[in-house]
This record gives C-alpha cells, sequence and structure tokens, in this order.
C-alpha cells in the first residue's frame, strides 16, 4: 500500500488514497496469461503473425492491450467509470437551456483565486468549467480565453497542468473564430482529461471533487436563471434527486479524517438540504417556490465551497459558516 497525496496545509487533514498494489499485480499477470493463451492457439491453428510492416508485433500488440485493459481496471477501481459517473458532457449539455446566463453570478467568482489545500483547488477548477461552459452560450469571448488561462493556472496547481496547454490553445483558436459549439466541446474534453490524468495519479478523491465543483457550479448558475425566468420544463432539470444523491456519496467516501472537518461537514450538509428540496417534487417539475429555494442554498454551498479555510479544516469566522 502507498500514499500518493502529499502533505500540504488541509491535505493533511484530507487523508491518503492507498493504491492496492498486490490487485493490481494479479490483474497484469491475468492480462499476459490471456495474451499467452492467444499466442499458443494462433500458433497452433496456423495462423502465424504478420510482418511488422503490416502490423503490430506481438510484443506492441501485449503492450497495447495490457495498457488499454489497465486503464479500464484502474477506471472501476477509482469509481469514474460510465456506469457509476454522472457524464460531464450530459450536465453541462443541460446548461443550455438555461438563459439568459446570470453573468453577474459568473463574474463575482474569483478566477485568480488560490487555496492552500488541493480539495477547494479541485472544487475550484470543476467550477470554472461551468463558468466557461455557461459563457460560450452568453457569446462572451475574452472571458472564456480568461477562464482558460485560469484553467491552466489551477492544473498547475493540481499537478497536471502539462495535459491542459494543448487544449487552452486549441480553446484559444476556437474563441477567436467564434465557434462556440466548439469551445463547449472543448471544455468538455478538458474536464475528461483531467479525470483522465486523475486516474493516472491514482488520486480518486480529487477526480470526484473535481467533477462535484462543476456540477455544484453549473447548479447555482441554472438555479438562479431558472428563478429568473421560471419555466417547468426548465426546473425538471434542476429536480434531478438522484445526481445530488451520487454527489453525496463521493462525499461520504472521503477519507474519515477529512469527513470529520468542519469544512467537509459543511458543504455535505448544504448539498443534502439541495438534494431535499429536488426530492420534494417527486419526479414531477419543482415549483417556483421551490426553485427559489434551491437557487439559494446552491449559494450557500458555494460560499461553503470556497470559503477560507485553515488548516485543520475549520471554516474561518464570517466566512460560510452554518
Amino acid at each position: 500500500m502507498s500514499a500518493f497525496h502529499k502533505s500540504d496545509n488541509l491535505l493533511a487533514t484530507m487523508g491518503l488514497f492507498e493504491c492496492n498494489e498486490r490487485s493490481r499485480s494479479v490483474f497484469v499477470m491475468k492480462v499476459k496469461r490471456t495474451w499467452v493463451v492467444r499466442a499458443v492457439l494462433s500458433a497452433a491453428l496456423g495462423w502465424g503473425v504478420l510482418p511488422p510492416a503490416q502490423a503490430e508485433t506481438e510484443e506492441q500488440r501485449f503492450e497495447r492491450e495490457l495498457r488499454e485493459s489497465s486503464e479500464e481496471h484502474m477506471r472501476n477501481e477509482l469509481g469514474v467509470n460510465d456506469i457509476t459517473t454522472p457524464s460531464i458532457g450530459s450536465i453541462l449539455e443541460e446548461l443550455g437551456a438555461f438563459r439568459p446566463v446570470p453573468y453577474e453570478i459568473i463574474a463575482a467568482n474569483n478566477r485568480e483565486a488560490i487555496y492552500e489545500n488541493r480539495m477547494q483547488t479541485a472544487l475550484h477548477f470543476g467550477s470554472l468549467v461551468a463558468d466557461g461552459f455557461m459563457l460560450t452560450i452568453a457569446e462572451r469571448p475574452q472571458d472564456v480565453q480568461d477562464v482558460g488561462k485560469a484553467l491552466i493556472r489551477q492544473s498547475r496547481a493540481l499537478g497536471v497542468g502539462d495535459r491542459l496547454t494543448k487544449r487552452s490553445k486549441s480553446l484559444f483558436e476556437l474563441t477567436e473564430k467564434g465557434d462556440w459549439a466548439g469551445m463547449r466541446s472543448e471544455l468538455i474534453r478538458t474536464q475528461e482529461d483531467v479525470e483522465k490524468s486523475m486516474m493516472d495519479l491514482r488520486d480518486e478523491e480529487m477526480a470526484h471533487m473535481i467533477s462535484l465543483g462543476g456540477w455544484l457550479r453549473g447548479f447555482q448558475l441554472a438555479a438562479a436563471s431558472c428563478k429568473a425566468n421560471y419555466a417547468p420544463e426548465r426546473a425538471r432539470i434542476l429536480g434531478k434527486a438522484e445526481i445530488v444523491d451520487y454527489y453525496l456519496d463521493r462525499l461520504n467516501t472521503l477519507h474519515p479524517r477529512l469527513k470529520k472537518t468542519e469544512f467537509a461537514e459543511t458543504l455535505t450538509a448544504r448539498i443534502t438540504e439541495i438534494r431535499d428540496v429536488a426530492a420534494e417534487s417527486a419526479g414531477s417539475a419543482p415549483t417556483a417556490a421551490q426553485v427559489e429555494k434551491m437557487s439559494a442554498l446552491a449559494n450557500d454551498a458555494i460560499a461553503v465551497a470556497f470559503a477560507p479555510v485553515d488548516a485543520a479544516g475549520k471554516i474561518r469566522i464570517g466566512a460560510g459558516a452554518p
């Protein structure tokens, strides 16, 4: 068992992600054994191996199969597979229904913010992706570029800056062309690239917090838009309690030391309140009054997510505290 998180202020209370090396070794042996059987059967049946110029060598094929299978194995171990995780693409695409965009809320988000712990940095990264997506809907190219630059800074703080260099360049080029659909696709791929980076680092908690930050920010913006211009079909999107349940489950799987901090407990409590109101509609579209309540609760949750926090995980007085 090995620890991959570095100690940094609040992270000391956030716990460690342990990688089961024995499990991975057994998995590799299984893949290798499967490949050997295939090779023996191929030779026995006279299929042979194509020349290197026409196809990959047996060694290259083994390395490719091992890499592909290993990545799928890690996705399952980290709990970030397509079955259990809400698609960030689907979540962000649904934001397109919420117009006009509440730009004043986006403008209030400090893109230059620097946090002393990785959890809030991850939450902030996700929120910036949601901001960027909504800014493409509002067709504000300069703001999208500013968000792209902020994403680069935040990704470096998370230790995955190299991953976003190409994405950011593409995003800037798309803003110059005014390709709004292309920008939205690029932001979704940015989120997916960071998820892949977290998988490579075996950093499950950070991957989930990035996703949570994106969903929570998107929910806040959508609720504010729906509150200002209520429509049942838009309100129905906000009433998906199963998505809130997923993120509450992710918060529940945090390391025990982190779960017990005031920061984690308060954030969980605020999101639970959102879930309770969403569940009231029981499959129907939430009422205008319920949307107004969810909007206020989302604002409270965002205030907690980005409140000043000390090294023990305690929210500083007057900053999002209960």
